[in-house]
């Protein structure tokens, strides 16, 4: 099983939760987390500042990530394990938050502004169905727009070779 963040860039880390069958791997932009049999995305952490490392709290859904920035973010993710006995008034919080629909995951899915997918010569996919409208941009087949990013930049595999 090969999983790819598509960021480009190295993993930092790589951790198995004890408890579940998940892996949780990172890189410096991305956490993510997926199960470690079939490879089917969990769920994603994206901080926004670069990570640095990752801890995982043993037994419980806690996952604490460093940052280039002073504190350290913390995430609770019920579904991974219980909150730790030190802060167990985050399982109060969770059942007070519950719903009962599940996100969508766009693990193979690129987000692209409407000044990407001109750039990419794809302006005239908006409307169809091969773009899905979210916010201020569309999300695309990532394997669609790798190809048309190759077919706009053919000598792009080179000069990323010389660097």
């Amino acid at each position: 099983l090969v999983k790819d963040h598509q960021y480009g860039f190295p993993i930092v880390d790589v951790k198995f939760h004890s408890t579940m069958r998940q892996v949780i791997s990172t890189d410096t932009k991305i956490v993510k987390i997926w199960d470690r049999s079939n490879g089917k995305a969990f769920t994603a952490i994206e901080p926004g500042v670069d990570i640095n490392d990752v801890c995982v709290e043993d037994r419980t859904g806690l996952i604490l990530v460093a940052a280039e920035e002073p504190r350290i973010r913390s995430y609770f993710i019920p579904q991974l394990g219980p909150a730790p006995r030190w802060c167990h008034f985050l399982d109060n919080l969770t059942e007070e938050l519950e719903e009962g629909k599940e996100p969508v995951v766009y693990d193979d899915y690129k987000f692209v502004t409407r000044d990407d997918l001109e750039s990419l010569g794809l302006a005239h996919l908006i409307g169809t169905d091969l773009l899905r409208a979210y916010m201020h941009g569309f999300f695309i087949d990532l394997r669609l727009h790798q190809k048309a990013k190759a077919l706009m930049e053919p000598f792009a595999y080179d000069a990323y070779r010389k660097q």
